[in-house]
């Protein structure tokens, strides 16, 4: 009777439902086809968010690439070849100093260039001999009145082309500065224009002088320093 039993035990065990073996360390199942993915009770949150972030795509260039080197090269070309279309074609690139360009009239040659004395004078001998021609007293003599700029035209014209220095008197009174040499900052006629200037203003009446009279003193005295009273005292003499 005892057997019997065991063996009806038995047989109801074999149809009793199973339960599945648990698996340890069970890991997320997770499938990233398409656009779902599985997701179980321990699905690792920063893996599931990394995965995520690597689908993104990357951002779009489209509108950064660099310039190409053919549209530099074209470009300092063009910039290049309108300044030397300016340069050659642009009156106003054309710097001349003291001079004023007179209008060209019908069937006349070249341009005539004036050069303006009084300009000329504003420029360079207004700061020290003043715009009235009275000068500075004790440091700049007069030019009104003055013998050494209206008894002849080399003296000041000397004066002008190389410098003056040490102790000179004019109108009696005496005056010791530095007057700078002009020989290569003005041109002949410059200094012709500026002398002629002064010799008929600030109450002043004589002849103007030529830029050949200039040129002349220009060439016989080339390479030497500033004049004193004494040397040009001494050729005003030997020219009477």
């Amino acid at each position: 009777m005892i057997r019997r039993r065991k063996s009806k035990k038995s047989e109801g065990d074999k149809h009793a439902p199973q339960q599945a073996p648990v698996e340890p360390n069970r890991q997320a199942a997770f499938s990233d086809k398409g656009h779902s993915f599985i997701d179980s009770d321990s699905s690792d949150v920063t893996k599931i968010h990394f995965r995520i972030v690597s689908r993104e795509q990357r951002e779009p260039e489209e509108g950064f690439e660099p310039t190409p080197s053919w549209v530099w090269a074209v470009s300092v070309l063009l910039i290049f070849a309108m300044g030397l279309y300016l340069g050659k074609y642009d009156d106003a690139f054309d710097t001349i100093a003291h001079q004023v360009e007179q209008p060209q009239l019908p069937g006349s040659g070249d341009v005539k260039i004036e050069v303006k004395g009084d300009m000329v004078y504003a420029g360079v001998c207004q700061a020290c001999h003043q715009a009235d021609g009275k000068g500075v007293e004790g440091k700049y003599p007069p030019l009104g009145g003055s013998e050494w700029l209206l008894q002849d035209s080399f003296t000041p014209a000397r004066i002008v082309l190389f410098g003056l220095e040490g102790e000179i008197r004019v109108k009696g009174k005496g005056f010791n500065n530095k007057m700078p040499q002009f020989h290569d900052k003005l041109s002949n006629e410059e200094i012709a224009a500026a002398i002629s200037f002064a010799r008929s203003a600030f109450g002043n009446k004589a002849p103007a002088v030529s830029p050949v009279e200039v040129d002349s003193m220009r060439k016989t005295y080339t390479g030497r320093m500033a004049w004193s009273a004494a040397e040009l005292e001494n050729l005003r003499k030997k020219q009477k």
